[in-house]
């Protein structure tokens, strides 16, 4: 997997593995051929599957056949998820407020039972991600790449259980077994152990008569890489290059570079609860998030329209501020004042810059950092 990859997988919680399933590859082929159609397509959970015309193939064979009527329901509420937040992909966090929307489920049983409910999710939703900028329709959504390797494993874990259709319960096992993306980030927020509520739903599947063949085995939770640096990143660094990377999705950028992760920071003290630490600091700088946006677009102007996700790798500069964050944190966990630091470490350096514009020096930077 490539530094690109691995980061933008890891900056919002949209990591994707290597693709194995027939039922995947057709879901990657689907996306390739167009986004709307197929994920309005999730709300047609039931009727006659179209017969094959002479010399064809049923049109109605499609990667999500193998998914249950409620499965399909689940994916359809991700979408409206998404569409609720004004985000224009599908992401792992949208997946596990749709579990949880369909509430008569032994897989949204098995989230309330241990406290973790709709509205919890979608506040910590907000918090971490935010809300984006403008209203969002059916045909711009995307599955993201880590909610494509959810279902790959999902998929998996039906196939291991001995059940032919893919329900809820396998999106939540898909969900715990990923372990990395933003709603598995969610639910330790929320004090519980991913291995615990993985327990809690073979208990309830159990007690409802579907316990699993005795050549079940809980899967070992894999990374999909060994080592990024972004291993050390704090909840509050993870937020912000998520909302870096939201920042050039809407710009239409198809690269996430250091004045992102500016617009990131600034954000991150703009929220509806805002992060103190940061909004402390860049009230000492006298600088805003509505500044940084306007002279940003007058350096590079927003483009045409947002770019998807998938499109979106980090700039040659951005990799050099990780790894003078890599060096200059040693062991410590990295802090978004970190990633502010490291952006302002050159001076000739684009982000440098664009705070120069605002006169803001390196100089009251590090002394409103504290170094």
């Amino acid at each position: 997997m490539t530094p690109e990859i691995i980061a933008v997988a890891l900056i919002a919680g949209l990591a994707g593995g290597a693709v194995a399933a027939l039922l995947i590859g057709g879901l990657q082929a689907w996306m390739a051929r167009a986004k709307g159609p197929g994920l309005r397509a999730f709300a047609r959970v039931a009727g006659p599957r179209p017969t094959a015309t002479h010399g064809g193939s049923s049109s109605g064979v499609g990667p999500f056949d193998r998914f249950s009527d409620r499965g399909k329901r689940v994916l359809a509420l991700a979408q409206d998820e998404a569409i609720r937040h004004n985000h224009n992909y599908i992401g792992t966090e949208h997946l596990l407020a749709a579990v949880l929307r369909d509430g008569d489920t032994v897989a949204a049983r098995a989230l309330t039972s241990l406290g973790i409910e709709l509205e919890k999710v979608r506040t910590a939703l907000e918090r971490i991600i935010g809300r984006g900028d403008r209203p969002t329709s059916a045909s711009e959504i995307t599955l993201s790449p880590r909610t494509k390797k959810v279902i790959e494993l999902s998929i998996d874990e039906a196939r291991r259980m001995g059940q032919p259709n893919l329900g809820p319960e396998h999106i939540l096992l898909g969900l715990i077994r990923e372990g990395e993306g933003i709603a598995s980030g969610i639910i330790e927020s929320l004090g519980v152990d991913l291995s615990a509520l993985r327990a809690k739903l073979l208990e309830l599947l159990a007690q409802r008569g579907d316990p699993p063949p005795a050549s079940y085995a809980t899967p070992p939770r894999t990374r999909t890489y060994s080592y990024s640096p972004f291993d050390r990143f704090t909840h509050r660094s993870k937020r912000v290059l998520a909302l870096a990377q939201d920042e050039a999705i809407r710009m239409g950028h198809a690269y996430i570079g250091p004045e992102h992760l500016l617009l990131g920071l600034a954000r991150l003290a703009d929220l509806a609860q805002p992060d103190s630490p940061m909004k402390q600091i860049l009230q000492k700088l006298g600088v805003t998030l509505e500044q940084l946006r306007t002279e940003l677009g007058k350096v590079i102007p927003p483009a045409g329209q947002p770019t998807p996700p998938s499109e979106i790798t980090l700039s040659p500069e951005t990799k050099e501020v990780l790894q003078i964050v890599r060096e200059s944190t040693a062991d410590k966990d990295v802090e978004p004042e970190d990633l502010l630091l490291a952006i302002v470490r050159d001076e000739q350096s684009f982000g440098a810059q664009l705070l120069g514009r605002l006169g803001v020096t390196p100089e009251r930077v590090r002394a409103a950092v504290g170094h």
